[in-house]
């Protein structure tokens, strides 16, 4: 179920190989363990932007159509970007990401929750190049702590796996990742910055932490 509440037509970006790309920002979350809208919180290291303005702008040197996985009501509207609703109550991001694919009208997705602010252009870059080079139906971050499937690229062959998983009842992103879907990764060895653009902020605690980074700028 798709909710156009843009003030531009969307437009289509190649990226340079002939496949169009776009990103999804997964920002559907109740906050629960922060205790109110991570997505609308500043880090002094946003230069100003909110979480989730600062992860649209991420996206948005690279994919042509940037959507706003919400949820299942529609929120954020002041952003002008395009929302994509949940079909399925209380299914996390992978209703999110379902509902991405679904509405998708080129042949790459580059995922990105609204939580993890150190991720960066180079990274997406990176991410895409790799997929295409080996013929890959995802590609991952992989930080110390294992693959990050809130970031990363999904290719449009991805949509069938996800959506009968959603039906099947499993919840967890991962669950559609196997055989005949080919996956890949950025591994710590290949990427010096996996751990810092893995961080994500989930907790109060985590938010306090970054708020220690102080005012420097990202990219």
């Amino acid at each position: 179920m798709i909710a156009v509440t843009s003030r531009e037509e969307p437009r289509s970006h190649d990226s340079g190989n002939g496949h169009a790309v776009e990103g999804v920002v997964l920002c559907g979350g109740a906050s629960r363990r922060m205790g109110e809208d991570k997505a609308s919180l500043r880090p002094p290291a946003l230069a100003g932007r909110t979480l989730l303005e600062n992860a649209v702008h991420v996206l948005d040197g690279l994919a042509g159509r940037v959507v706003l996985a919400c949820g299942q009501d529609p929120r954020y509207a002041e952003l002008g970007r395009e929302l994509v609703l949940d079909s399925e109550p209380g299914a996390g991001p992978l209703a999110g990401l379902v509902a991405a694919l679904d509405g998708m009208r080129g042949e790459w997705l580059l995922v990105l929750a609204c939580d993890m602010p150190r991720a960066d252009p180079g990274l997406f870059r990176a991410l895409l190049e790799k997929a295409r080079e080996e013929d890959l139906d995802l590609c991952l971050l992989e930080s110390p702590d294992g693959l990050e499937p809130l970031c990363g690229v999904y290719r449009k062959t991805c949509g069938d796996p996800a959506r009968g998983a959603l039906r099947a009842g499993k919840r967890k992103v991962v669950s559609f990742h196997g055989p005949p879907l080919r996956r890949g990764s950025l591994s710590p060895s290949e990427v010096g910055s996996a751990e810092e653009w893995a961080i994500n902020l989930n907790t109060r605690a985590d938010f306090e932490r970054e708020l220690e980074r102080g005012p420097e700028e990202m990219p």
